[in-house]
This record gives structure tokens, C-alpha cells and sequence, in this order.
């Protein structure tokens, strides 16, 4: 596998930040508007000359627009962050889903994890060195659950929480727990196979703090959370394994396009 030379531009969809790999100590997480990574008609096509021909397939089959760019988006963000993060071009590493979709480096051989997500427009990576990593972002703004549903997914401590809230907070603050069990979920590579009302979260510190009752009592505890708020609209929660105890530092970014 060839590493790109320097000053070599392949690749014209590449994005900056600050670092390119997150070391064994850090989380990186970047974000961006699919309007800012796709300003015009030609960036997106030059995005679409990353994708593999099963990714150009599941891109033509989506009916919306907005998740049409949402997809796209994702896809080169993981192609540029994990090739930067590996020293190689964007499409010179092999990308596989796992079992439950948990997206993976196949090749080379690496211990880099990274994960996505999406949603109104907003685009998401998370890369980790060494440790499962998981995201999720939610629309603040989009239309608030069925409130009776709210004992359904969550334990007894975030329904009397979400409850405290009042009628003008309470959504906001289901959201906040529902990203922090997506993101361990996606972590996980789970999907929603485990009871989520069974996943207890503590927010009163500030650091999210997880704990396991009733089946899912005794699961390892040894992970990190960390809530975001990207923009005005957006929540965005990671999570990350410790499997050696120690809480690794979370940086959240925005991504800026390459000058063009």
C-alpha cells in the first residue's frame, strides 16, 4: 500500500483540523454541514469518486436529498480522517461493516476505530486509537417523542430527571440520554439489542456517568461519555471504551474544506 507523497493532491475532497490521529490518550470528533462540504454540484461529484461501487449503489437508492449528502458527507469524512490518521490516501485503505454495520478498517492492519453519524444536515466522525468508539447526534429541534414512551428507554433516574425538566425542557433533556445510549450501542456494535431502560445515565456532574441495573447488572462499566453540543440544533454524544481504566481526553472540531 503506497503512502501519498508530500505536498501529493490526489484527492481534492480532503479536510482539515488540527491533528490527524488521536493517540492512545485522545477521542477526536469532527463536524460538519453537509452545505459546507458540498458547496456545489462538483464537490459532490468529486465525493462520489471516493465511494465504492456498493456505497454509489446505497447513495443512488436514497429518496432525499438531504440524506443523499448526509451519506456522502460521511463516507469521505471517515475516508479522509482514517487515510490521514494512517498515512495513506483516502481510498487506499479497505473499509468493512461489521456484523451489526459498526463500520471497520479491514486493511491495513491497525488498531484505529472510528464510527459516524447524522442527522438535519450535520455530518459526524469519531476516531479512536486502541478503543471502541461511538457517536450519535440528534436534531434538537425535530418533533419531541410520544412523552409516554420516555419509561420505555430510559431507567427510573432519567425519567424522574427528564420529569424535573418541565414542559419546556423535558424533550431536550431525553435527547441527552438518547444519544449517550446510541453511542454506546454503536460502540458496542449492538445495535438496539439490549434493553435501553437498563443503561443508566447521570448527567448532575457534567461528565456523563453509565451504570448497568436489573439483567445488564455486572457489565463493564470501564467506559467514558462525552456530551457536545456541535451547533444550536444538534446534540452530540460519544462514547469510548477504557479498557484500562483511564477517561481519554475528547476534542470536538469542525471541519473546514480544502481550499478547492
Amino acid at each position: 500500500m503506497r503512502k501519498r507523497r508530500r505536498g501529493e493532491t490526489r484527492h481534492t475532497i480532503a479536510m482539515t483540523t488540527r491533528a490527524s490521529s488521536p493517540g492512545p490518550d485522545g477521542v477526536l470528533v469532527w463536524h460538519a454541514h453537509t452545505r459546507d462540504l458540498f458547496p456545489n454540484e462538483a464537490s459532490r461529484t468529486r465525493a462520489r469518486s471516493l465511494l465504492s461501487a456498493a456505497d454509489r449503489q446505497r447513495d443512488d437508492a436514497y429518496r432525499h436529498e438531504t440524506d443523499r449528502l448526509m451519506f456522502v458527507g460521511g463516507r469521505v469524512m471517515a475516508r479522509t480522517l482514517v487515510g490521514r490518521a494512517l498515512g495513506v490516501a483516502p481510498d487506499e485503505w479497505r473499509w468493512r461493516d461489521g456484523p451489526r454495520g459498526r463500520p471497520e478498517v479491514a486493511a491495513p492492519a491497525t488498531t484505529l476505530t472510528f464510527n459516524l453519524a447524522h442527522s438535519a444536515g450535520l455530518v459526524v466522525c469519531a476516531l479512536a486509537d486502541g478503543r471502541e468508539v461511538g457517536a450519535d447526534v440528534e436534531d434538537r429541534l425535530r418533533r419531541p417523542v410520544d412523552r409516554l414512551v420516555v419509561p420505555r428507554y430510559c431507567a427510573p433516574d432519567e425519567a424522574r430527571d427528564i420529569d424535573a425538566q418541565g414542559d419546556a425542557g423535558w424533550h431536550d433533556r431525553f435527547l441527552r440520554y438518547w444519544t449517550l445510549k446510541e453511542a454506546y450501542l454503536k460502540a458496542r456494535g449492538l445495535g438496539i439489542a439490549l434493553p435501553l431502560a437498563e443503561i443508566s445515565f447521570a448527567l448532575d456532574a457534567g461528565t456523563p456517568r453509565v451504570t448497568f441495573i436489573k439483567s445488564l447488572a455486572g457489565t463493564d462499566e470501564r467506559w467514558a461519555f462525552h456530551l457536545a453540543e456541535p451547533t444550536t440544533q444538534h446534540v452530540l454524544a460519544v462514547a469510548a471504551s477504557c479498557p484500562d481504566g483511564r477517561r481519554p481526553s475528547f476534542v470536538v472540531a469542525p471541519f473546514e474544506p480544502d481550499a478547492r
